[in-house]
Protein backbone atom coordinates (compact mmCIF):
# COMPACT_ATOMS: atom_id res chain seq x y z
CA UNK A 1 0.00 0.00 0.00
CA UNK A 2 2.95 2.12 0.81
CA UNK A 3 4.47 1.65 -2.11
CA UNK A 4 1.72 2.23 -4.50
CA UNK A 5 1.05 5.49 -2.54
CA UNK A 6 5.00 6.50 -3.20
CA UNK A 7 4.53 5.69 -7.23
CA UNK A 8 1.29 7.43 -7.67
CA UNK A 9 3.03 11.03 -6.86
CA UNK A 10 5.57 10.88 -9.20
CA UNK A 11 6.44 14.11 -10.06
CA UNK A 12 6.39 15.24 -6.27
CA UNK A 13 8.79 12.64 -5.59
CA UNK A 14 11.14 13.86 -8.50
CA UNK A 15 10.85 17.48 -7.47
CA UNK A 16 11.64 16.20 -4.20
CA UNK A 17 14.77 14.35 -5.12
CA UNK A 18 15.72 17.46 -6.87
CA UNK A 19 15.50 19.51 -4.07
CA UNK A 20 17.16 17.43 -1.90
CA UNK A 21 20.12 16.47 -3.96
CA UNK A 22 20.48 20.75 -4.27
CA UNK A 23 20.65 21.21 -0.73
CA UNK A 24 23.88 18.77 -0.36
CA UNK A 25 25.18 20.89 -3.34
CA UNK A 26 24.31 23.64 -1.19
CA UNK A 27 25.66 21.77 2.35
CA UNK A 28 28.78 21.05 0.33
CA UNK A 29 29.59 24.31 -0.81
CA UNK A 30 29.26 25.75 2.32
CA UNK A 31 31.02 23.29 5.05
CA UNK A 32 33.37 21.27 2.68
CA UNK A 33 34.10 23.22 -0.68
CA UNK A 34 34.69 26.41 0.33
CA UNK A 35 37.07 28.92 -1.18
CA UNK A 36 39.59 28.33 1.74
CA UNK A 37 39.38 24.80 1.23
CA UNK A 38 40.58 25.22 -2.71
CA UNK A 39 43.27 27.52 -1.29
CA UNK A 40 44.58 24.93 0.99
CA UNK A 41 44.64 22.07 -2.18
CA UNK A 42 46.80 24.76 -4.02
CA UNK A 43 44.20 24.73 -6.72
CA UNK A 44 42.63 28.29 -6.28
CA UNK A 45 39.33 29.51 -7.36
CA UNK A 46 41.07 32.88 -8.62
CA UNK A 47 44.50 34.45 -8.71
CA UNK A 48 44.18 37.30 -7.21
CA UNK A 49 44.01 36.04 -2.98
CA UNK A 50 40.34 36.82 -1.28
CA UNK A 51 38.59 36.54 -4.69
CA UNK A 52 37.45 33.12 -4.41
CA UNK A 53 34.34 33.84 -2.97
CA UNK A 54 32.90 35.77 -6.28
CA UNK A 55 34.12 32.89 -8.43
CA UNK A 56 32.29 30.38 -6.48
CA UNK A 57 28.94 32.54 -6.39
CA UNK A 58 29.49 32.57 -10.58
CA UNK A 59 29.84 28.80 -10.29
CA UNK A 60 26.91 27.95 -8.53
CA UNK A 61 24.18 27.75 -10.37
CA UNK A 62 25.68 26.06 -13.28
CA UNK A 63 26.51 23.16 -10.18
CA UNK A 64 22.84 23.37 -9.86
CA UNK A 65 21.62 23.20 -13.14
CA UNK A 66 24.54 20.77 -14.31
CA UNK A 67 23.27 18.42 -11.37
CA UNK A 68 19.53 18.72 -12.45
CA UNK A 69 20.00 18.05 -16.32
CA UNK A 70 22.88 15.20 -15.55
CA UNK A 71 19.75 13.46 -12.66
CA UNK A 72 17.14 14.02 -15.51
CA UNK A 73 19.62 12.73 -18.53
CA UNK A 74 20.22 9.58 -15.88
CA UNK A 75 16.41 8.80 -15.18
CA UNK A 76 15.91 9.07 -18.81
CA UNK A 77 18.13 6.94 -19.76
CA UNK A 78 17.55 4.10 -17.40
CA UNK A 79 13.70 4.44 -17.87
CA UNK A 80 14.51 3.35 -21.86
CA UNK A 81 16.96 1.00 -20.81
CA UNK A 82 14.41 -1.18 -18.61
CA UNK A 83 11.52 -0.07 -20.97
CA UNK A 84 13.27 -1.83 -23.65
CA UNK A 85 14.38 -4.94 -21.17
CA UNK A 86 10.80 -5.54 -20.11
CA UNK A 87 9.09 -4.85 -23.50
CA UNK A 88 11.00 -7.80 -24.67
CA UNK A 89 10.10 -9.75 -21.63
CA UNK A 90 6.52 -9.35 -22.89
CA UNK A 91 5.99 -6.93 -19.61
CA UNK A 92 3.29 -4.12 -20.82
CA UNK A 93 5.12 -1.33 -19.21
CA UNK A 94 4.14 2.25 -19.37
CA UNK A 95 7.48 4.53 -19.58
CA UNK A 96 5.89 6.75 -16.85
CA UNK A 97 5.31 4.13 -14.49
CA UNK A 98 9.27 2.86 -15.10
CA UNK A 99 10.33 6.74 -14.63
CA UNK A 100 9.02 6.62 -11.39
CA UNK A 101 10.72 3.94 -10.10
CA UNK A 102 14.11 4.81 -11.42
CA UNK A 103 13.32 8.54 -9.16
CA UNK A 104 12.52 6.72 -6.09
CA UNK A 105 15.33 4.61 -6.66
CA UNK A 106 17.86 7.51 -7.31
CA UNK A 107 17.07 8.63 -3.28
CA UNK A 108 19.35 5.60 -2.60
CA UNK A 109 22.04 7.50 -3.35
CA UNK A 110 21.51 10.46 -1.57
CA UNK A 111 22.62 8.33 1.23
CA UNK A 112 26.22 8.15 0.70
CA UNK A 113 26.22 11.54 -0.67
CA UNK A 114 25.01 12.42 2.61
CA UNK A 115 27.69 10.16 4.41
CA UNK A 116 30.60 11.65 2.81
CA UNK A 117 29.61 15.16 3.80
CA UNK A 118 29.42 14.04 7.48
CA UNK A 119 32.39 12.39 7.85
CA UNK A 120 34.85 13.86 5.55
CA UNK A 121 36.09 16.62 7.93
CA UNK A 122 36.80 13.63 10.26
CA UNK A 123 37.78 11.48 8.22
CA UNK A 124 40.55 13.78 6.16
CA UNK A 125 42.02 15.87 8.52
CA UNK A 126 43.39 18.71 6.86
CA UNK A 127 41.92 16.94 3.43
CA UNK A 128 42.33 18.48 0.37
CA UNK A 129 40.36 18.39 -3.25
CA UNK A 130 41.86 15.49 -4.51
CA UNK A 131 41.21 13.41 -1.00
CA UNK A 132 37.81 14.72 -1.61
CA UNK A 133 37.87 13.03 -4.63
CA UNK A 134 39.06 10.34 -4.04
CA UNK A 135 36.46 9.28 -0.91
CA UNK A 136 33.26 7.67 -1.37
CA UNK A 137 32.09 5.55 1.41
CA UNK A 138 31.90 1.53 0.46
CA UNK A 139 33.38 1.84 -2.45
CA UNK A 140 36.41 -0.22 -3.85
CA UNK A 141 38.02 3.00 -4.46
CA UNK A 142 39.19 3.25 -0.85
CA UNK A 143 40.81 -0.26 -1.23
CA UNK A 144 43.87 1.29 -3.18
CA UNK A 145 46.23 3.91 -1.40
CA UNK A 146 47.92 4.77 -5.02
CA UNK A 147 46.10 4.60 -8.11
CA UNK A 148 45.58 7.02 -11.10
CA UNK A 149 43.32 9.57 -11.09
CA UNK A 150 41.79 8.56 -14.42
CA UNK A 151 40.32 5.56 -12.38
CA UNK A 152 38.51 7.13 -9.59
CA UNK A 153 35.38 7.35 -11.25
CA UNK A 154 34.93 3.55 -12.23
CA UNK A 155 35.86 2.31 -8.79
CA UNK A 156 33.92 4.40 -7.03
CA UNK A 157 31.08 2.98 -8.79
CA UNK A 158 32.18 0.01 -7.78
CA UNK A 159 30.85 0.74 -4.18
CA UNK A 160 27.84 -1.04 -1.63
CA UNK A 161 25.25 0.97 -2.19
CA UNK A 162 25.14 0.54 -6.53
CA UNK A 163 24.68 -3.07 -5.55
CA UNK A 164 22.03 -2.68 -3.28
CA UNK A 165 20.26 -0.07 -6.00
CA UNK A 166 20.08 -3.03 -8.10
CA UNK A 167 18.08 -5.11 -6.11
CA UNK A 168 16.37 -2.17 -5.39
CA UNK A 169 15.33 -1.76 -8.99
CA UNK A 170 14.19 -5.19 -9.03
CA UNK A 171 11.96 -4.92 -6.44
CA UNK A 172 10.09 -1.91 -7.47
CA UNK A 173 10.04 -3.19 -11.61
CA UNK A 174 8.56 -6.57 -9.59
CA UNK A 175 5.69 -3.75 -8.27
CA UNK A 176 4.85 -2.31 -11.74
CA UNK A 177 4.67 -5.63 -13.65
CA UNK A 178 3.66 -9.62 -13.43
CA UNK A 179 7.18 -10.67 -13.04
CA UNK A 180 8.50 -12.23 -9.92
CA UNK A 181 11.52 -10.35 -7.93
CA UNK A 182 13.79 -13.21 -9.66
CA UNK A 183 12.59 -12.25 -13.16
CA UNK A 184 12.72 -8.61 -12.26
CA UNK A 185 16.02 -8.97 -10.86
CA UNK A 186 17.38 -10.57 -13.64
CA UNK A 187 15.80 -7.82 -16.40
CA UNK A 188 18.13 -5.55 -13.89
CA UNK A 189 20.66 -7.99 -14.97
CA UNK A 190 20.65 -7.99 -18.32
CA UNK A 191 19.77 -4.50 -19.09
CA UNK A 192 20.78 -2.00 -16.75
CA UNK A 193 24.10 -3.91 -15.51
CA UNK A 194 25.92 -4.24 -19.07
CA UNK A 195 25.09 -0.25 -19.85
CA UNK A 196 26.41 0.61 -16.72
CA UNK A 197 29.15 -1.19 -17.38
CA UNK A 198 29.46 0.54 -21.25
CA UNK A 199 29.14 4.17 -19.36
CA UNK A 200 32.36 3.33 -16.67
CA UNK A 201 33.91 2.41 -19.77
CA UNK A 202 33.68 4.99 -21.32
CA UNK A 203 33.59 7.84 -19.16
CA UNK A 204 37.19 6.17 -17.95
CA UNK A 205 38.21 5.72 -21.63
CA UNK A 206 37.51 9.65 -21.91
CA UNK A 207 39.26 10.55 -19.24
CA UNK A 208 42.46 8.39 -19.99
CA UNK A 209 42.05 10.24 -23.50
CA UNK A 210 41.95 13.53 -22.45
CA UNK A 211 43.70 13.28 -19.42
CA UNK A 212 46.89 10.74 -20.18
CA UNK A 213 49.20 12.09 -17.98
CA UNK A 214 46.81 11.24 -14.91
CA UNK A 215 46.05 7.38 -16.32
Amino acid sequence: MGMKILLKYGAFNLVLLLLLTFLLIWITQKIILTPEFYENSGDPLSGVPGQGGSILDMMQKWVYISAAIYLLFKLGCITLILHTALYLNNQNVSLSSIFKIATLAEYLFLIPAAIKIATFTSTYHGGNLLDWHRYYIFSALLLFKEIPADWYYALQSLNLFEVLYWFLLGYLIKQISSLSFDQSLRIVAVSYIPALVIWISAVTFISLLMFPSTG
